[in-house]
């Protein structure tokens, strides 16, 4: 009844019981397999068909049982043709629409194919291969994001206890856009796989556009230092060579020839663009280096690191300096830890005359890194603004020692006198 209800599932499971207890029973073997065929595990239908078959006598089905075991056993020997025919005769086979779908995709021709794993999931609503395959050609040839994820999200609901699936949806949400759902994905499936350096690629790449660069990192090592014939190492290798560029540090000239190299290659790279930027920055042409950082985030436009080098080159511009914080509290939100960002959030607030938040954040950024004078300048006149006035001297006498523009070392000095004039006048 159950089977007859198109509930494949709930009707494997009780015919699975029915079946242990009567193991030579030819009609409760031949609906089992049935029940198996009809949700795709062409394994277990086929061991219970086989069995169905090889019990004497007849049966009501046992001709059909005859039938879908000649089918399974012509893997890769029908073509699309066949597989047409045999679609029309039985509309409802969802094992002969996946191989017609398999057929047209293989023959480029993926709106067809889409439509023969469509009717699959018609036959049978709870079809996992269908659901993968229909996301996977909606992310790919057809480019229909929002229905690649409709797909990915029943995929995932089907196979929610398997680490594979969740890895293959992963990089179907990766591709159609939504980083932050493939990066949790693929942060399960590589906890489950973790010998699998495709999956652990796959993940780096999603924790890289989520903005989580340390842990892209991590993960582009372990493929790096994987199996030696993981396909995968050229790749991690590459991208290992080009994240550690996306720094303030100096880059050498042969640095820049590599990144050259990549681009050459692979025009969209993004880790190379970050690199690319980053030495230009450097070299002073801070207006490449923002079209740059502009052009990634056209691509990717919740891209932390890109929207953290971007609002430090309009925090030093006026007439973008809305933009700036904007971007600046953005990345904030991914890049919690960053001194560099920190130091920019802390510019900006002093700017906007916010001198607590710019304490904060420069504060915090003279915690994991050094401050340069003129920030530190900046962070001792936002003590001031509070009335810290002890540890505006302080801060300030430390701007004046790394060295400020002359025009920030007089409002420091006379800064200092009027503090130091405060304080004689209470004792």
């Amino acid at each position: 009844m159950l089977y007859r209800q198109g509930k494949y599932q709930e009707a494997a499971e009780l015919l699975e019981e029915s079946a242990s207890e009567s193991p030579g029973n030819g009609e409760i073997q031949f609906h089992l397999g049935m029940a198996n065929y009809m949700m795709g595990r062409l394994d277990e239908a086929r061991a219970a068909l086989q069995k169905a078959v090889s019990v004497p006598g007849d049966f009501p089905g046992k001709d059909e049982a005859k039938s879908r075991l000649q089918l399974l056993s012509q893997t890769g020997e029908l073509s699309a043709i066949d597989l047409e025919k045999f679609a029309k005769e039985k509309s409802n086979d969802p094992v002969t629409l996946m191989r017609l779908g398999a057929a047209y995709a293989k023959a480029g021709t993926a709106d067809k194919a889409a439509q023969a794993y469509e009717q699959a999931l018609q036959a049978n609503p709870k079809l996992l291969e269908a659901a993968l395959s229909l996301a996977q050609l909606n992310a790919g040839p057809l480019k229909n994001n929002a229905k690649a994820l409709e797909y990915a999200k029943k995929a995932r609901e089907l196979g929610r206890a398997d680490a594979h699936v969740a890895a293959t949806v992963g990089h179907i949400a990766y591709q159609a856009g939504n980083f932050p759902w493939a990066y949790s994905l693929l942060q399960e499936s590589s906890r489950g796989l973790p010998d699998d350096m495709r999956v652990a690629r796959d993940f780096a790449w999603a924790a890289y556009s989520a903005g989580k660069t340390d842990e892209a990192q991590e993960a582009m090592r372990r493929v790096a230092n994987g199996p030696a014939a993981s396909p995968e190492r050229g790749e991690a290798a590459l991208f290992l060579s080009m994240a550690a560029l996306d720094s303030d540090d100096a880059i050498s000239g042969n640095a820049e020839n590599e990144v050259a190299k990549a681009l050459a290659a692979q025009p969209d790279y993004v880790p190379a663009l970050m690199a690319k930027a980053a030495i230009r920055l450097q070299k002073g042409d801070a207006a490449e280096a923002s079209a740059i950082y502009s052009s990634i985030l056209e691509k990717w436009p919740d891209f932390a690191p890109a929207q953290k080098w971007l609002a430090s080159i309009y925090a030093n511009d006026p007439a973008n300096a809305g933009k700036a914080y904007e971007l600046a509290s953005k990345a904030r939100r991914s890049l919690v830890d960053d001194s560099s960002l920190a130091k920019t959030l802390g510019t900006l607030s002093f700017q906007r005359k916010e001198y607590a938040r710019a304490v904060q954040f420069l504060q915090e950024s003279d915690a994991r890194k050094a401050l340069d004078g003129k920030s530190l300048f900046m962070l001792g006149m936002a003590h001031l603004r509070l009335g810290h006035k002890t540890e505006a001297k302080k801060i300030l006498d430390r701007a004046l020692a790394a060295g400020i523009p002359d025009d920030l070392a007089k409002q420091a000095k006379d800064a200092m006198v009027e503090l130091d004039k405060a304080a004689d006048q209470r004792r």
